[in-house]
């Protein structure tokens, strides 16, 4: 978790340096991003940088003690909270499962809360920061720092923290102990407590670009062929890992099961559309959402071709041959419909709806629209 290690984000990486160099560090620093942006590596190679015994003028040293110790996310200035699962008869603080974050984090660390709750084996259970995190965050803060300079705090997820432990916060993050340095990283900064956010500084951070992603997936899957790494990093929407299970391609190629949908839903074909509910219930959450963005993807391409804008399609092989079919078929009535339908879709998803249900009313939806 290096700076010269982080994808892509190159203005923000100069920002954080000149900052931390000039001496402008902030006490309380919200690192927002979407979903596999990057917002968690950016965030640990910051606090790298400021626990550096002899930082440069670009990165951190990489061979100071400190850096040794932040290999393995160990530095005794970096305090880690994060949510959990309440479980009877266990402790609702997350010192009892800091290696089990450090693992995940150093196996993947575009870590979202989906891959957390598989590592957790917590498939249908609430991630919560609770009152008792809130007051082990205030515990830590109070001691003193090991290497007497900055002390670190990173808080991961910081929307799923309850309102009476944002509240519990709030007297650290206004006036917090000499040296202290509060790192929040999340996805969803509606969800704060708007007197959180208050208290820190915005730090956004954007989506990965299609080159910067191409080039990573690439370093991921040597024998990932270049085409085949541009047309993932463009159907993810700048997601690292919504890019990387695409190139993954678990169990089918996402396109080959959307557009076969398709064609079951246009034909109500009940028996497939039944078929297909059933496969798309086994699949994962986050892979079930994946699926809703992509198919957005391919209505926007497809709209962009119907409207004279060939250039502006970014598709290859079947893939093109599909957009250039479908465009035929979507009038500017439909496309709204069909993109009214994927996205409702999507917000059900992350409100946990019941998969096989929501599909196959969803293939009825989509049937009505593309006749309509």
């Amino acid at each position: 978790m290096r700076f010269s290690r982080i994808i892509g984000q190159t203005a923000l990486k100069a920002r954080l340096i000149g900052n931390a160099r000039e001496g402008r560090v902030p006490h309380a620093q919200f690192f927002l991003g979407p979903r596999g942006s990057g917002h968690l590596p950016l965030a640990l190679a910051y606090a790298r940088y400021l626990l550096c015994e002899a930082p440069g003028p670009a990165d951190s040293c990489g061979e100071c003690p400190a850096c040794k110790q932040m290999d393995k996310l160990a530095h005794p200035d970096l305090n880690l909270s994060f949510p959990i699962f309440f479980v009877e008869k266990k402790p609702r603080t997350c010192e009892h499962l800091l290696p089990e974050w450090r693992t995940a984090v150093l196996k993947e660390p575009f870590l979202d809360a989906a891959i957390w709750r598989d590592q957790l084996d917590g498939e249908n259970k609430q991630l919560r920061m609770g009152v008792d995190i809130a007051a082990e965050i205030t515990r830590k803060l109070s001691l003193k720092a090991y290497s007497g300079r900055w002390k670190v705090m990173l808080v991961w997820l910081p929307e799923l923290m309850d309102d009476a432990a944002a509240n519990k916060l709030l007297k650290a993050l206004e006036e917090p102990e000499p040296g202290t340095v509060f790192l929040l990283v999340g996805s969803e900064g509606d969800q704060v407590l708007p007197t959180i956010l208050s208290r820190a500084q915005l730090v956004k951070v954007p989506a990965l670009h299609e080159d910067d992603l191409a080039q990573a997936l690439r370093e991921r899957y040597p024998d990932l062929r270049p085409e085949e790494a541009r047309a993932c990093a463009v159907r993810s929407g700048g997601d690292l890992l919504e890019a990387a299970a695409m190139a993954e391609k678990s169990e089918e190629e996402l396109f080959v099961l959307f557009r076969d949908w398709m064609r079951a839903c246009y034909g109500l074909k009940v028996h497939e559309a039944a078929e297909f509910a059933e496969h798309f219930a086994r699949m994962g959450r986050e892979r079930q959402k994946g699926l809703m963005r992509y198919g957005l993807h391919l209505v926007r391409m497809s709209l962009l071709r119907a409207a004279g804008a060939p250039d502006l399609v970014r598709a290859v092989g079947q893939e093109e041959e599909f957009i250039h079919r479908f465009a035929a078929l979507l009038s500017e009535h439909r496309a709204e419909g069909l993109r009214h339908e994927l996205e409702t879709a999507h917000q059900h998803l992350e409100r946990n709806a019941n998969p096989k249900v929501l599909f196959m009313d969803l293939s009825y939806s989509v049937h009505r629209t593309l006749r309509a």
